[in-house]
């Protein structure tokens, strides 16, 4: 496996961008509590050995939630750090979000994909968090913060979206919801065939150039879920900001595919190959009346519009 590890990467930037020593930073995030009469995480950081093979370059999933602190009081005590080194100005704030939104947030999406992590939730995350307008400064800071330690010590997406909804819900009063956009149509002109047996979907931008990985759908009563925290096995997260948490779910029955929407906050619309209509598969919520979603079907060619700007060109996958 890669050396690179999220861990790995985490240490190494509060060491270069926070000053702060692996041994130090270990104080902060290992616990002190002690199970079954052996020493507690944190004073087996004392071995320097141990610090260097077992915690710094840990693999992912090599050592249990239990193994560390709260993240938001660890969060708290890299902050103070970072304050004490970089300074307490409004500047120096400005630049430590740039760098937990932007550098730093880079090279722990590389490393979970280095491992077959599913980076995109980690990132989708940050630009929620970047997107509110409803933080100040200092709260963004300490988000972005806790994302970057959870990431590096849990290695966990899942883990990741559950702690920073709760802590969000509880101590600030917010949730980590959709920002409200408008869809803009933009059909692709190709012709409909009907559905293959197996599909899947390319992402396509604005300027008609696509991401070059295709998104295999399962089929099924089970299905495929498109969001931008959805952390179910198969799911499909590269998404833009304004996609939900859990956005789209896609199924097939008797070789037919269908798109249902999930109470996403923008909605979904279709569009058909040569039709300029599109297609409305959920509207937005601010548009939605009462009654439970209805499928909609989907064939090869056809154009998924997730909230404004994400879209999704259906294809045939071959076996």
């Amino acid at each position: 496996m890669p050396d690179r590890t999220p861990s790995y990467v985490m240490f190494a930037d509060l060491k270069r961008f926070g000053r702060i020593s692996h041994y130090d930073a270990a104080r902060i995030l290992l616990s002190d509590a002690a199970e079954g009469g052996r020493p507690s995480p944190r004073s087996r950081a004392e071995d320097r050995t141990y610090l260097s093979r077992q915690i710094v370059n840990a693999a992912p999933g090599q050592l249990p939630p239990a193994f560390f602190c709260d993240f938001y009081h660890s969060a708290q005590a890299i902050l103070a750090r970072l304050l004490s080194q970089r300074g307490g100005d409004a500047a120096s704030r400005d630049e430590m979000v740039s760098h937990y939104a932007g550098d730093a947030c880079a090279s722990m999406r590389e490393a979970l994909a280095l491992y077959g992590i599913d980076a995109n939730v980690y990132v989708n995350l940050v630009r929620r968090v970047m997107g509110r307008d409803d933080l100040g400064q200092g709260q963004r800071l300490v988000l972005l913060v806790m994302l970057f330690l959870i990431m590096g010590c849990l290695a966990d997406p899942a883990a990741a979206v559950s702690y920073i909804d709760d802590f969000m819900e509880q101590n600030l009063i917010l949730r980590t919801s959709t920002e409200e956009t408008a869809f803009i149509p933009r059909p692709e002109g190709a012709r409909p065939v009907e559905a293959p047996a197996r599909m899947g979907l390319i992402r396509v931008f604005a300027d008609s150039s696509v991401r070059g990985v295709v998104y295999p759908l399962r089929g099924g009563d089970e299905g495929t879920v498109i969001g931008a925290l959805c952390c179910d096995a198969g799911s499909i997260t590269d998404v833009d900001p304004d996609v939900s948490a859990r956005h789209l779910l896609i199924t097939s029955s008797g070789g037919t595919w269908y798109a249902t929407g999930l109470g996403s906050t923008n909605g979904t619309v279709l569009m058909r190959p040569g039709s300029d209509d599109p297609v409305v598969v959920e509207p937005p919520r601010a548009e939605r009346g009462g009654g439970a979603p209805r499928p909609c079907r989907i064939e090869r060619g056809d154009l998924l519009c997730l909230g404004s700007t994400t879209r999704f060109l259906v294809v045939r996958v071959a076996s």
